[in-house]
């Protein structure tokens, strides 16, 4: 198991998500790899510390998602780490972090009572993740030659990729995430000063189911069936891109659009 890897199933494995096979290999490769290591006691800190501030209660879903957004903006302070101490630097973010949750519990208001599947709240977390991160991808590249080779032996399966730089939206690279306890490929690109997040994996049946497109806490979502993949975007884009990003990846797939 590779760092990017690793790092990518430190949450899910810290939310007990992981099956008994994936927690083996990911504390095999904790042992080897004191990064990683450390990334899971910055997360563990944090949660530790995030536990201690005083909040209003939330809803257990709500809670879930905004701890594991806290422990990702945790790895992007390590720069901040090596220059403050460490339990100094863990408490600035988790009081900034604090600040977040409160706009969250703001913005979100009301309509966390009628909020849809945990799989779109899974998705947006994941785009989250995408457009706030210094590094949004593991592999940067605009080459499918380059971006389709480098999920071997990460994921099992082999996504397809294509540069959609002639509809607008240029390939960035990939990235591995967990959807549903699974490892999967997730495809970004941009639009623009935006960035698309495309999560893909294997269909188990059917095929040409044409994309739904719905917004949910100011992200545009859509999801489809194309080429024998399950086909999930997130964007703050419009709608209408949204669309226009469904069908660029269902012509680039043989799918017409």
């Amino acid at each position: 198991m590779d760092c990017a890897t690793c790092e990518a199933m430190v949450d899910v494995y810290l939310d007990g998500e992981m099956s008994a096979a994936d927690c083996a290999a990911f504390e095999r490769a904790l042992e080897r790899c004191p990064e990683c290591r450390r990334r899971l006691d910055e997360a563990r800190a944090l949660s530790a510390l995030l536990r201690e501030l005083p909040a209003e209660p939330a809803p257990d879903l709500l809670r879930a998602r905004i701890d594991r957004e806290l422990r990702s903006i945790a790895g992007r302070s390590r720069r901040l780490s090596a220059t403050l101490p460490p339990r100094t630097s863990l408490r600035w973010t988790a009081m900034a972090a604090s600040l977040i949750v409160a706009a969250s519990l703001g913005w979100l208001g009301g309509s966390l009572s009628t909020q849809g599947s945990r799989d779109a709240d899974e998705l947006v977390a994941g785009y989250l993740r995408v457009a706030s991160s210094e590094h949004p991808v593991d592999v940067v590249s605009s080459d499918r030659h380059t971006v389709k080779p480098w999920f071997a032996g990460k994921i099992d399966y082999s996504p397809p990729v294509h540069d959609l730089t002639s509809d607008g939206f240029p390939l960035l690279g990939g990235r591995v995430d967990i959807f549903d306890g699974r490892k999967v490929a997730v495809l970004v690109y941009r639009h623009n000063q935006h960035k698309v997040a495309l999560t893909l994996w294997p269909a188990g049946s059917g095929n040409g189911v044409p994309a739904h497109i719905e917004q949910r806490d100011g992200f545009v979502l859509a999801q489809w069936r194309q080429a024998g993949f399950e086909l999930r975007a997130v964007s703050d884009i419009e709608p209408a891109e949204m669309t226009a990003f469904t069908k660029a990846v269902d012509r680039s797939l043989g799918g017409g659009g």
